[in-house]
């Protein structure tokens, strides 16, 4: 048999000497411990002893317990050697050499590096060896997409963990930013209706924003409204469409710009005027900076890798993606509620690294049903949303598109009969009196802004025929204000 150089693997990098030395440094100074907790944790470590002594270092500093070669001694293997020391031989070598403490935290960023190099050996390796011998059930794109997660679990691993910067040094970077972004058409985003930007400011890149809505509440019909308002000002924008094609997309918004009933564009019974404005849609949005990218089966590792493929070949200012429940959770051993916040937590994470406005849609629970029987508010409320309200902590802002018509269609036939006085209105007469005052009109529910006050719900139009929103600003009479006790 012949051998040849390449048929042996070079020995991996290590960061042994720096384990070491912080670990002497630990031990000699439990406060040292403190300077890279935050970002170290004991899998980083290459060496399986250097995991367990840092971990025990850890628990005895956090319930503030000295650890030192001694006071360590009893909670780890005595039978284990080290070459020809024994551990407590190993543990003071450890201490009597460590030289200081201030380099504490560049030997935790040394040894979380070198963790990440090994991290990307092992994926180059996974994923050479599943190329050439590809299953049946697996297609390149999912390969893709496996990977493409591994290696931004990695990044942000080795990245975020270990990030940190004095004040002193981020307030300047973020003034220069701040004031940067004052002038960059780019950075600030705004509403198609003057209401909305009232109550939830300009989105901005970078950030999450959630909008929750019921099943036929309007979510998609609003977002294909917004992004064809961005488009035509100039935002690259974007939907990520997984509930319905890109052609139902696309008839959809061309409906609302015409202002045509959809179903008459779906079923193109068009007159000659329609037909022209159809028209005229089409030449019109030819180069329009709108893009509709449909999704099957989908996960966030799927979203990515779209996202970051427009990113790149485009640019990219907003995304829409409709919506959150269609999104296969990832880590299926995990607790529901840890998947969730995973997909949240991901999503969020891909806003601020590609810096894209991101709006995930999100499908309104039956909470309110519950709610409603007991004799509370149809109104929505976090506690509703899919995921329930922990999802708050990785939004930037969240609202909700209320429209109460449907759900008192919905809850009227079901309600059973019942006796009054002569003169009284029954409860079902009642709320048909609200469904009739409740027509064509639709509330912003502001939740969450992290840069304002919440609790802001401006009323604005809904036009049924054309499944779009529009302003009352015209056709508010002066003094007239929302009342919540007309249609809630």
């Amino acid at each position: 048999m012949n051998v040849h150089a390449q048929h042996f693997q070079n020995a991996l990098p290590d960061a042994l000497e720096a384990e070491q030395a912080l670990l002497g440094a630990i031990l000699i100074n439990n406060d040292a411990y403190w300077r890279v907790a935050g970002f170290l944790q004991p899998m980083h470590f290459q060496e399986k002893l250097h995991q367990l002594i840092y971990e025990t270092a850890g628990t005895l500093i956090a319930e503030g317990r000295a650890a030192n070669p001694i006071t360590m001694k009893p909670y780890l293997p005595s039978a284990e050697m080290v070459g020809e020391k024994t551990l407590g031989q190993y543990l003071a070598q450890l201490a009597v050499e460590a030289v200081n403490v201030i380099n504490a935290y560049d030997y935790g960023r040394a040894i979380i590096e070198m963790w990440s190099r090994h991290r990307m050996i092992g994926i180059a390796q996974e994923l050479d060896e599943i190329s050439r011998h590809m299953p049946a059930n697996i297609n390149p794109e999912k390969i893709i997409a496996t990977i493409v997660d591994q290696l931004s679990h990695v990044a942000r691993e080795g990245n975020e963990r270990a990030s940190s910067l004095k004040y002193g040094v981020v307030l300047p970077r973020a003034v220069d930013r701040a004031a940067k972004d004052s002038g960059d058409h780019a950075s600030r985003i705004p509403w198609f209706l003057p209401e909305i930007t009232e109550a939830l400011g300009d989105m901005r890149r970078g950030n999450l924003i959630g909008l929750m809505s019921d099943s036929g509440g309007g979510k998609t019909s609003f977002s294909l409204q917004q992004l064809r308002f961005a488009a035509e000002r100039g935002y690259r924008s974007a939907l990520f469409s997984i509930e319905i094609s890109e052609e139902e997309a696309a008839l959809q918004a061309a409906a609302q710009k015409a202002r045509i009933p959809l179903d008459r564009v779906d079923a193109f019974n068009l007159n000659s005027r329609e037909k022209e404005e159809i028209e005229r849609e089409m030449a019109d949005s030819t180069d329009l900076p709108f893009h509709i990218v449909g999704f099957g089966d989908c996960t966030l590792s799927d979203i990515r890798v779209k996202l970051e493929g427009l990113v790149k070949s485009q640019g990219l200012d907003l995304v829409f993606i409709d919506h959150a429940k269609m999104i296969g959770l990832p880590n299926p051993r995990d607790i529901f509620a840890e998947r969730i916040n995973a997909l949240y937590r991901g999503l969020k994470a891909m806003a601020k690294s590609l810096n894209v406005a991101i709006v995930i849609l999100i499908q309104r629970n039956d909470e309110w049903k519950k709610r409603f029987q007991s004799g509370g508010s149809l109104r929505p409320v976090m506690g509703d949303a899919y995921g329930g309200s922990s999802i708050k902590q990785h939004l930037d802002v969240w609202f909700s598109i209320y429209r109460p018509e449907p759900l008192y269609r919905e809850l009227i036939p079901s309600m059973p009969t019942e006796r009054v006085r002569e003169g009284e209105l029954t409860k079902k007469q009642i709320m048909i009196q609200k469904l009739e005052a409740s027509k064509g009109k639709a509330a912003i529910i502001n939740h969450k802004r992290r840069r304002g006050e919440p609790g802001r719900c401006p009323e604005i139009k809904f036009e049924g025929e054309y499944t779009m929103f529009s302003s009352l600003v015209e056709d508010t009479a002066p003094g007239f204000d929302f009342d919540e006790g007309a249609i809630l």
